[in-house]
């Protein structure tokens, strides 16, 4: 095997690492980062195999299968590239299905002999090349070395934009894509009869090394702890191999000699029986082994939430709340340090418990000057929690302004890794600290995701205990204070529900008794006006018709009383049937037209432009309902005019809309506008006999019919808009 074959192998092993620990991750972006590395891994098998190969027609069916893998380098990076940075507007979509395309075309031409790869030469002892180019494979050069440059000029640019973390990650990329493709572009040189040897192509190995810094450092698609753990596996899968070979070197050939057949197959069922047996310790032992000298003990978060949910729920006395959490939270990450720092009723900031650190030290960093002012300002520039190396390292950089350096500092010298502030109900009672690791270990993505949920559940058990001394003397007194003041409820409800079944009665038998002489007092007056009783003088008559108009109001408020006394009692009777929405809207309108006129404003009913659909309901009801809405438009209406709409809309409803340019509804109204006697702002000013009952009636109607009642407004003296909508069905209940 030659170096090639070596370098090759290598960028196998280690490509192919990388996309086991990606795929383990099932996560989008790390994924494709996968397939990528999928890719090079294939085309490194293919070059270790094609390298120990002596077989001409071997050697180039093993070519068309390393090139599926060079094929989709470009792509797969590309599409990675893409997402990592987000670009995904219409032009990127475009571009990145454009490159899957170009691939797939040279993908297909990969399957014929003599169309992107023609023949083979011997060059470089035992290593057969490409040779010469054929058709498509120098625009497939072409292809790759543009979707390479474009990508690296895509990280480039977004560089300049970037910061902090981000910046790093996007750096170290480049520098990662620029010494592996420099390095492997030699590759394709041979292809051309430029022999020379591709030494260099086993810096894709290195800018492997590069981004696996990136991603062991900078927390870079946050894989850390998967590619250690994947340590474990590689090394049975390891072990396994390496006894398979010592036993088929140091027993094959005598086994094969006594038996008399291949000794290879005895050798694997050996194998597989010892790794039947030992599988199982061997893989605990391996864990065992990384658990110790890799991870310092690896925790479960599931397990760990658990633990620290039973605590907080658990444990009410302070201090043993805040011994058992430092004890648990020891346990999962092996700190060197922990505290717990609270805000007391005077806004000073006190050590409530603290493990690890220097006599004097916790203290001092809770009596910084201005500390409490600090901490309120950090929280709220820098969400979460703090990472107090990534902000020194930022503010280093220029990248951010801490509220204090000064204490920054302070914090990184006292080897505090994080601070976690702890809330209850959005307010601040406090921080937790944590040092850094044993094992010199960052805090991944994960760590810190899990310490957000622990630090929610930690404040509230916090504050509750806290609050628990304060309530114990509080309970009994609570307790008889509440056996008091639920029996005076008790008795206070079963009067109040004596007199409202009494006010329900009396306004049903007032409203009964009201009606009938205002139904006369109507009658007579009519005939008056109409000169049933010999000829009324012009004054008369004006005086005679505001008699009219008023007893009219007197009417439809007993009427609303009864109908609020029916509704609310359950004993209002309802006539369903097919009714024409648009025949009542037309009826109303000209009904009412004459007191629009006499108050000089203008009143148009709008038909739809195609026929409407009936509705199931009572047309009294409605009809009601409707004059509610076209007589409030008159009455709150100074100048201008009223316009009554009908609509087939939304889908399967019926809706009827009065719009008006009158008085118009304050935002801070609107919402109680069909609740029992209420009005709008100032509204008496306007019409000084209303009740607010109308809308009120309206809205119970609505809700009988299975209908919505609404009202809208632009604001106040910008005019107002009341609807309801009807289903053009309604369910057999209901009839």
């Amino acid at each position: 095997m030659n170096f090639f074959g070596v370098s090759s192998l290598i960028i196998a092993i280690v490509t192919g690492l990388m996309a086991t620990v990606m795929f383990f991750r099932k996560s989008g972006i790390t994924n494709l980062w996968g397939l990528f590395a999928t890719s090079v891994f294939l085309w490194g098998l293919g070059g270790f195999f094609i390298s120990i190969s002596l077989d001409k027609n071997k050697a180039i069916l093993l070519w068309h299968i390393a090139y599926i893998g060079v094929i989709f380098i470009p792509v797969f990076l590309n599409h990675f590239i893409l997402n990592f940075l987000k670009l995904r507007n219409k032009f990127y979509k475009f571009q990145k299905i454009l490159v899957y395309i170009i691939g797939i075309l040279f993908l297909v031409s990969n399957f014929f002999n003599g169309l992107f790869i023609n023949e083979t030469r011997f060059v470089f002892s035992q290593f057969y090349y490409i040779s010469p180019p054929a058709l498509l494979y120098t625009p497939f050069v072409v292809f790759f070395f543009i979707v390479i440059l474009y990508n690296i000029f895509l990280l480039q640019m977004a560089s300049q934009k970037a910061v902090g973390l981000n910046l790093k990650r996007i750096r170290y990329i480049i520098v990662g894509l620029i010494v592996g493709f420099a390095g492997g572009s030699f590759s394709f040189l041979p292809v051309y009869k430029i022999d020379i040897y591709p030494f260099f192509n086993s810096t894709i190995a290195v800018s492997t090394v590069i981004i696996g810094y990136a991603i062991a450092r900078y927390r870079f698609l946050d894989i850390r702890l998967v590619i250690l753990r994947t340590i474990s596996f590689g090394f049975i899968i390891l072990l396994i191999t390496g006894v398979f070979a010592a036993l088929s070197v140091l027993f094959g050939s005598r086994l094969e000699a006594i038996l008399g057949f291949r000794s290879d197959i005895l050798v694997g069922l050996i194998v597989a029986i010892l790794v039947t047996l030992t599988y199982q310790p061997v893989k605990n032992l391996t864990e065992r082994v990384t658990n110790r000298f890799l991870y310092k003990k690896s925790y479960d978060p599931d397990v760990l939430l658990a633990e620290i949910n039973e605590v907080t729920s658990s444990i009410l006395d302070l201090k043993n709340l805040l011994a058992s959490i430092a004890g648990t939270l020891s346990d999962a990450f092996h700190f060197e340090k922990f505290g717990v720092a609270l805000l007391d009723k005077k806004n000073q900031l006190t050590i409530a418990h603290q493990v690890g650190f220097k006599p004097g030290v916790a203290e001092g960093l809770s009596s910084f000057p201005d500390v409490v002012k600090i901490l309120y300002q950090e929280v709220k520039q820098t969400p979460g929690i703090m990472v107090i190396d990534e902000m020194k390292t930022r503010f280093e950089n220029g990248e951010y302004q801490p509220a204090s350096p000064a204490l920054l500092q302070a914090l990184y010298e006292a080897d505090i890794a994080l601070v976690t502030p702890l809330y209850v109900q959005e307010q601040l009672i406090g921080v937790i600290t944590l040092g850094n690791k044993k094992s010199g270990d960052p805090y991944n993505n994960a760590d810190l995701n899990v310490l957000k949920i622990i630090a929610g559940q930690a404040g509230i058990a916090i504050e509750n205990a806290r609050l628990y001394d304060e309530l114990k003397d509080f309970n009994i007194k609570l307790e008889d204070e509440v056996t008091r003041k639920t029996a005076q409820l008790r008795k206070a409800n079963a009067e109040l529900r004596q007199l409202d079944e009494a006010k329900s009665e009396f306004i049903s038998i007032a409203s009964h008794q009201l009606r009938t002489p205002l139904t006369v007092i109507k009658g007579f007056i009519s005939m008056i006006q109409e000169g049933s009783f010999g000829s009324v003088p012009a004054p008369i008559q004006e005086h005679l018709n505001k008699v009219y108009l008023s007893n009219e109001r007197l009417i439809r408020l007993v009427e609303d009383l009864l109908n609020i006394s029916r509704i609310e009692s359950g004993k209002q009777e309802y006539n369903f049937s097919e009714v024409h929405l648009d025949q009542l809207a037309q009826t109303v309108t000209e009904n009412l037209k004459k007191i629009a006129k006499d108050k000089d404003l203008k009143l148009f009913y709008h038909a739809a432009a195609k026929p409407l659909p009936t509705v199931t309901a009572d047309a009294d009801k409605i009809y009601e309902v409707m004059m509610n809405f076209v007589d409030n438009a008159i009455k709150y209406t100074e100048k201008g005019e009223i316009n009554v709409y009908l609509a087939a809309e939304p889908k399967n409803m019926v809706t009827f809309c009065v719009k008006d340019t009158g008085k118009g509804l304050a935002p801070e109204i609107q919402g109680a506008l069909f609740k029992k006697f209420s009005r709008g702002k100032d509204s008496f000013r306007m019409h000084t006999e209303g009740l607010g009952l109308g809308l009120y009636v309206a809205k119970l109607l609505m809700d009988r019919h299975g209908g919505k009642i609404w009202a809208e407004s632009e604001g106040e003296n910008k005019g107002s808009k009341f609807c309801f909508s009807l289903p053009m069905k309604i369910s057999q209940d209901k009839k």
